[in-house]
């Protein structure tokens, strides 16, 4: 046993606390993680002894405590800054000020009575902790960031802190009393940008330190597990851990005292590396598998391009030989001691027993060799998935939903709804999906609903429909630059905080030389909006050592929200020439074919060589193989190549020379390599049911109903409640009008389980209110062994069968003289040949102003407009005569005044004929009907509602 000193790389900007007022701030505490959609609310609540330095281990403390749960996705999403009103919520919850309604002192737009923060910013105004940023004005800004050193203010005014004599800070002149204070008090750093923006982290990190005011932490150290040879997590006795770096690297198999530091106080523990090794294999539901190692292992082990390499991980249905994870998606945790293994498509998934094999071809970060492993895991997934969490991000307006789910949910059947309209959804991840809809707007929280959510295994969401709402939060800030990697001595990594548009990227990035001469522009790798981003650097050639320049990223570079750079941003780069060969890390032969990977990137293999397989037991040639058959996969790292003869047993493979070289300036070639290898036959899938064809009746408007006809197949028998569900099917990614029903045919089979059947699905005509081409999906049909069909979409031609209403009638706001009709769509008159001349007659309507009846003659109805806003539009004039009766000047319709003067419109002196004027005061009604004998129809043909009377003054 050795006693060893190892010291860490932990640091924190917040400095050790002394000092009083426990009772002030651990109200403080309780009230601070409560902030407007970030944490749930709670009540004010001892902390106990435990006390934290950092924001997350903050928040895992509290969550252990049962004090909050953060966000649904288990996150507390400290990166986020605060906004004035939301400090003001703070403020108000921590000093227990009360709530102010009824009042409204400010005149920022949207400050309403119904406005969340009103009632807190009224409150601390009216504690003269808090005032408006424009007095003159009367402006408080409440969507305006809050900065450090405003709260210092009102944590200055809040606790009555003195003004201290002298300051040494960087906060703005008014601000640096305030400043000194909360610094001298140690709650917050002298290093902090005061004029920055303040974030929920630093009001956590603030409300810890307070808290611990007069405190000795009691911690102990529970457990201590090395991951790798220089990484130990240590686990607290309050169930909170941390990760410890260690200088000098561990020694397999011996026990060792480590001392370290851990929120300004000194631990030791003992830890023993252990050798690596697979500790478990799990299956948390139908479509996962997890493989936990005991020590930090190398990705590229395992995984390339984010998918499973061949045959490393093998997880087979008992009786069987394929291997369901075959080109399996791979995500890691943090730690790098957890793969989690997604079993690829939209219909497979895992139910029974299964084998799953570990090979030895994973590896440490230390390169050291992961013996195999076997297990045998039964997966019964009864678990059915929950949402937990729905986002929606804007720089002012999106149409995009975000909903992300405990486990892998089904897209077919999947039904949502934004606000009470139908919304389409795409798959993101397997996780997660994407809702499209109308615009939403920046700010306003919406109605979600979703309904069929499901898991693959086929548990259903309860209650179904899942009911919740998203309120759409503002993204204003300009994309940053996190980090600028040069990979070899052609491509360079960037790593921006957010997704960027790669389309801004194009033709905005240059390399200047250390002059600051441009050297050309970098060409984009990507295919896609991404954080990370590949560039191809411009240079031809690279004639010395080094090149020592920067990159030039345009002001225009933008996030896929909009947010621009604002300014160019210039970064420093360094490539050195590549002088070191490829080599190959594996070889693998499965039903896909045989796999090379490379340690780095490569170019396309040289044609003319030679791959050459051997049978080690007879030192027979199996087979030989052109190199320039191979196909290299999108990452350029690995080499796929179909192999006409399978082969089983051990194998000894031959690469030649020279077979790639990387990608690089100087084309470093592979030297010829040896490799051993084990052959395996080729494999099938579990056969999932079919659908086949998918028909529907001619749609015309004498079809009251639409039928559309459905045809599956499966030779274990089809599921027949998946085939009655109007749910598994989709109209343009939409649920089926309401009043949809499915009865079932049975070509084949029982009419229980039938082997062949057709779906006829039947849905009102009055659900299609546009004649177009829909997409008909057919996707969530099941056989009886629970495997999913393969989602079918055939095109059907419908036709609208919705009658055209009358919308409103008003008089034009830019013309007195003219009464603006609006229909819900485009009408015209009935005409034999269908033509749509875009006129209508005032035949079909009864216009009456202030109560006298207009003939049609003299009715003027303007032709629509063809195109722009107005096609569902048309503008009406009335021609009115004038005249005398009983000696008054009047306004009149027909050739002459009716002896009682019933066709008078109005009394007006000095009255003229011509168009009337409907602004006129003398105007008080005007009534418009749709006649019964009304001959206008919709461009498609259905007939206009009638009997329908508007007012249109």
């Amino acid at each position: 046993m050795s006693d060893m000193s190892y010291t860490t790389k932990e640091k924190s900007q917040f400095m050790k606390v002394q000092g009083g007022e426990k009772k002030v701030m651990k109200k403080i505490l309780s009230v601070a993680l409560s902030t407007a959609m970030a944490f749930s609310m709670f009540a004010s609540v001892a902390f106990g002894e435990t006390a934290k330095a950092t924001p997350q281990q903050a928040f895992d403390a509290l969550a252990a405590k049962g004090i909050l749960n953060g966000y649904p996705d288990g996150k507390a999403h400290l990166e986020k800054d605060l906004t004035r009103a939301e400090f003001a919520k703070i403020v108000t919850k921590l000093f227990g000020l009360t709530e102010v309604t009824g009042k409204l002192s400010y005149k920022d737009k949207g400050y309403t009575a119904t406005n969340w923060a009103v009632p807190y910013i009224e409150a601390v105004t009216a504690a003269n902790l808090m005032q408006g940023q424009d007095t003159v004005k009367g402006i408080f800004n409440y969507n305006g960031k809050v900065t450090v050193e405003e709260v210092a203010a009102v944590l200055f005014r809040a606790l009555k802190l003195e003004q201290p004599t002298t300051t040494d800070n960087n906060a703005s002149v008014w601000a640096k009393g305030y400043a000194q204070a909360v610094i001298n008090k140690g709650l917050i750093a002298q290093t902090v940008n005061f004029k920055g923006n303040a974030t929920r982290s630093l009001v956590v990190e603030t409300a810890y330190a307070v808290d611990q005011i007069g405190k000795v932490p009691t911690l102990t150290v529970a457990s201590a597990e090395a991951v790798s040879p220089t990484k130990v997590v240590v686990t607290f006795s309050d169930k909170t851990t941390a990760n410890v770096e260690l200088t000098t690297a561990l020694v397999a198999g011996v026990e060792t005292t480590i001392n370290f530091k851990h929120l300004e106080k000194d631990y030791t523990a003992k830890v023993t590396l252990q050798a690596p090794k697979v500790v478990s294999v799990t299956a948390p539901n139908s479509k996962q598998v997890v493989v936990k190692f005991n020590r930090q292992v190398a990705t590229d082990s395992i995984s390339s391009d984010g998918k499973l390499i061949d045959d490393v991980v093998k997880v087979v249905k008992v009786s069987t030989t394929a291997n369901v994870v075959d080109n399996a998606e791979v995500v890691f945790n943090t730690d790098g001691t957890e793969a989690t293994l997604t079993v690829p498509g939209e219909v497979n998934y895992l139910k029974g027993q299964y084998t799953v094999v570990v090979s030895k071809d994973v590896r440490t970060t230390g390169n050291e060799e992961i013996p195999a492993f076997t297990d045998l895991i039964n997966v019964a997934d009864v678990v059915a998935p929950t949402v937990t969490s729905v986002t929606a991000v804007a720089k002012s307006t999106t149409n995009k939903v975000y909903v992300k789910m405990s486990e892998p949910a089904k897209l077919s059947g999947l039904i949502a709804y934004v606000n009470g309209a139908a919304a389409s959804v795409t798959r993101d991840t397997y996780d997660s999906f994407v809702l499209t809809t109308g615009t939403l707007t920046s700010g306003q929280t919406y109605d979600v609903s979703l309904t069929n959510v499901s898991d693959f295994a086929g548990n259903v969401a309860t209650p179904n429909p899942v009911k919740t709402s998203v309120t759409v939060s503002s993204d204003v800030n300009a994309p940053v630059i996190k980090s600028v990697t040069p990979v070899g001595d052609r491509y360079v990594e960037v790593v921006f905080d957010k997704k960027v548009s790669r389309d801004s990227l194009v033709g905005n990035v240059r390399l200047l030389d250390a002059n600051g001469e441009s050297k050309g522009v970098f060409s984009i790798e990507n295919t896609s909006d991404s954080a990370t981003v590949t560039l191809r650097s411009p240079l031809g050639s690279l004639s010395t050592s080094t090149f020592t320049g920067s990159i030039l990223f345009g002001s225009g570079v933008k996030d896929t929200l909009g947010n621009t750079l604002g300014t160019s941003v210039s970064q420093a780069i360094t490539f050195t020439k590549d002088t070191v060969a490829p080599t190959v890390s594996s070889v693998t032969y499965s039903n896909r074919g045989l796999v090379i990977k490379f340690s780095e990137k490569v170019l396309s293999p040289a044609a003319g060589k030679t791959l050459t397989l051997i049978n080690d037991s007879t030192g027979a040639v199996t087979t030989t193989i052109a190199s320039g058959s191979g196909v290299l996969s999108s990452d350029k790292k690995t080499l796929t190549y179909q192999v006409s003869k399978e082969f089983t047993g051990a194998h000894t493979i031959r690469i030649p020379e020279g077979l790639v070289t990387d990608d690089s300036f100087t084309k470093n070639a592979l030297a010829a390599t040896v490799q051993s290898l084990t052959g395996a036959s080729a494999s099938t899938d579990e056969k999932a049911p079919e659908v086949y064809n998918i028909t529907h009746k001619d749609s015309t408007l004498a079809d009251t109903t639409v039928t559309v006809y459905v045809y599956a197949k499966d030779a274990g028998g089809l599921n027949v409640s998946t085939l009655k569900d109007v749910n598994s099917y989709t109209l343009d990614s939409k649920a089926l009008p309401t009043g949809a029903f499915v009865t079932i045919q049975t070509l084949s089979g029982s009419n229980t389980a039938p082997t062949d059947a057709v779906a006829v699905v039947e849905f009102p005509g009055s659900g299609i209110s546009e004649t177009k081409e829909y997409n008909f999906v057919a996707s969530g049909i099941a056989d009886t062994a629970g495997n999913g069909v393969l989602a079918f979409t055939k095109p059907v031609s419908l036709t609208d069968r919705v009658k055209p209403t009358f919308k409103s009638a008003a008089v034009a706001a830019n013309d007195g003289k003219s009464l603006i009709l609006e229909f819900s769509e485009k009408i015209k008159n009935l005409v034999s040949d269908s033509a749509d001349a875009g006129t209508l007659s005032a035949s079909n309507f009864e216009f009456k102003i202030n109560n006298v009846l207009v003939s049609d003659s003299e009715v003027s109805i303007g032709n629509r407009n063809t195109s722009g806003t107005d096609v569902n539009k048309f503008y009406v004039t009335f021609n009115v005569k004038a005249g005398k009766y009983q000696g008054a000047d009047v306004l009149f319709f027909g050739e002459s005044i009716n002896s009682n003067g019933s066709n008078i419109v109005a009394y007006v002196k000095d009255a003229t004929a011509g168009k009337l004027d409907l602004s006129a005061n003398y105007i008080n009604e005007i009534t418009v009907k749709v006649k019964d004998s009304s001959k206008i129809v919709d461009i498609t043909g259905n007939p206009i509602v009638t009997g329908a009377e508007l007012n249109g003054k």
